[in-house]
């Protein structure tokens, strides 16, 4: 295991020890967009496989991944999963699990698996670490943090664990992070006395999403929305209310001027999120309720 000061950190850093610059990054989209970010930032190409909306969820379309990969041209080595997945908030199942990392591992790429929301699952859903399933491999490298579970995110503190001792050493050998004492006590407190707070706060996530529901359906009936497995996050499909936006209107700046609601829209999740807003619901109820009233009233009256 080593330190970053955070799961975006160490994306950046990661990116060049894993590929050469002509060589290719994976990545499933929408996808949170520091992993293109990572890309960009080190001048490495990238390549995008769309998620699947399917049933209410979404899946992995496993015949596109697969035709990227086959692709000579592509020069793939890294895949970067989101397990469990923002936005969407699917909490991978092993079997897809396992398909993602065999398809991977079967063609020598790398695996960064972000499990940064692992703790944060709807009341009965279990996460899977990818690792776990290839206890063979060091090719997979897993990222976690407590910043999002305990809201610790200026702690500055993520843990990345990094099995290929020549990558971990590379890292060592270039990446010296000073850690604060408080940081540290943080951390360690978080870990060890959380659990009783950790279980009430995932049973409020898991109410608040319920009210989410109930609130869409009520008053935007045409939004698209599944409660997701896991996350704090609402992933919500609006597009039937946006049509009549000008070419040029963001939906989120839409949204910030006319009611007051700062919510991401689609142009911060790479691609193949249109007409969808990430609704941060890891607050008060009644702010989430206040909010979803503001933002049916501007798409519904005008």
């Amino acid at each position: 295991m080593v330190i970053s000061p955070g799961v975006v950190p160490a994306l950046n850093r990661l990116v060049p020890l894993l590929t050469l610059p002509e060589e290719t990054v994976l990545i499933a989209t929408p996808s949170y967009a520091p992993f293109k970010g990572a890309c960009d930032m080190n001048n490495r190409n990238l390549v995008t496989t769309k998620l699947l909306y399917e049933d209410g969820k979404y899946v992995v379309d496993f015949h596109d991944m697969e035709s990227k990969i086959l692709d000579p041209g592509n020069r793939i080595k890294l895949f970067i999963l989101c397990n469990p997945h923002n936005p969407t908030g699917r909490a991978w199942s092993r079997e897809e699990l396992l398909h993602i990392g065999k398809l991977c591992l079967e063609h020598g790429i790398w695996i960064i698996s972000d499990e940064v929301h692992c703790d944060l699952l709807r009341t009965g859903k279990k996460h899977i670490p990818l690792a776990a399933l290839f206890p063979d491999t060091d090719r997979i490298i897993t990222c976690t943090s407590p910043s999002k579970t305990f809201n610790l995110a200026g702690n500055l503190v993520s843990h990345i664990f990094i099995k290929n001792d020549a990558i971990r050493k590379e890292w060592r050998r270039i990446y010296f992070d000073l850690l604060s004492p408080l940081s540290i006590a943080a951390t360690k407190a978080a870990y060890k006395d959380g659990s009783l707070w950790l279980g009430e706060l995932t049973a409020y996530l898991d109410d608040n999403f319920k009210k989410l529901d109930e609130l869409l359906k009520d008053l935007l009936p045409e939004a698209i929305f599944t409660v997701p497995e896991a996350t704090y996050l609402g992933w919500v499909n609006l597009s039937a209310y946006f049509t009549s936006l000008s070419a040029t209107e963001r939906p989120s700046l839409y949204l910030a001027r006319t009611a007051g609601v700062i919510a991401e829209d689609e142009y911060m999740f790479v691609a193949n999120a249109e007409g969808c807003i990430r609704l941060n619901i890891a607050c008060p109820r009644s702010v989430m309720e206040k909010g979803v009233q503001r933002i049916a009233k501007v798409l519904t009256t005008r």
